[in-house]
């Protein structure tokens, strides 16, 4: 009868970020790190609220970076750096592209393009220009510091995050061209169809300044609500007496 070995146990590599004892800069870079991950679950959050489907379209776009990013690591084939190969168990052997580097400049390219080019805020050209530029500037840079964490914190080459760098911006563009430029076309079939109806699928692009849309339309029916409610109230009343 043979010994029973062991049980191997692995961490959810993506959620699990190691810096060196100490190190503050490690700390903060290791919290940058976990960006990627906290984005994605924000952006699930607002498509289970929202339901919109160009919110919804640029999740698959990184559902498509993710299958891109599994083949091009399974096609390269090349490891990480030295320190992290002593830690191999914990993180998957293959690093390049760097899939953090990849996943973010996907998110921060689209989201640019977004911004500059459909952007409705309010305020005069000039403060738009400027507020749009501050946008992409602060996004552009967020993207390098998650970038620069992964070599910081050896769990990539720069190498590797500089290509993952360059696969996310360049399917940033791609879909975002796919999605406004071919894809719109078919956002009426799909939103007046029952599967859309019955999963409540909308589409808010047409609507300018949505937030003030929103808030507007939400103040204007609680509005109502509360003053059919007084009068339903003060009818009782009179109808007691």
């Amino acid at each position: 009868m043979g010994v029973l070995s062991d049980p191997i146990y692995r961490p959810l590599s993506i959620t699990f970020i190691e810096y060196q004892e100490g190190d503050k800069i490690g700390f903060a870079l290791a919290w940058f790190s976990m960006l990627p991950f906290i984005y994605i679950v924000s952006l699930c959050t607002l498509i289970v609220f929202r339901r919109d489907i160009q919110t919804i379209m640029y999740f698959g776009g990184f559902c498509v970076s993710e299958v891109c990013n599994y083949s091009l690591k399974r096609f390269f084939k090349q490891a990480r750096p030295e320190r992290t190969r002593d830690r191999m168990g914990l993180y998957e052997v293959h690093g390049m592209p760097s899939d953090h580097s990849q996943t973010f400049f996907y998110f921060m390219t689209y989201l640019a393009i977004f911004i500059i080019l459909k952007s409705q805020m309010p305020g005069t050209p000039r403060i738009r220009s400027l507020r749009n530029r501050f946008l992409v500037f602060s996004q552009l840079n967020v993207a390098a510091l998650v970038a620069y964490s992964r070599v910081y914190l050896h769990y990539h080459t720069i190498a590797q995050v500089v290509a993952g760098a360059f696969v996310g911006t360049a399917l940033g563009c791609v879909w975002y061209y796919f999605v406004n430029y071919y894809f719109t076309k078919y956002v009426p079939f799909i939103i007046e169809h029952p599967f859309g109806k019955y999963f409540l699928i909308r589409d808010y692009a047409p609507i300018p300044r949505l937030i003030h849309f929103q808030y507007e339309n939400e103040y204007a029916e609680a509005k109502r609500w509360r003053e059919r409610r007084m009068n339903h109230t003060k009818d009782q009343v009179s109808s007691s007496e």
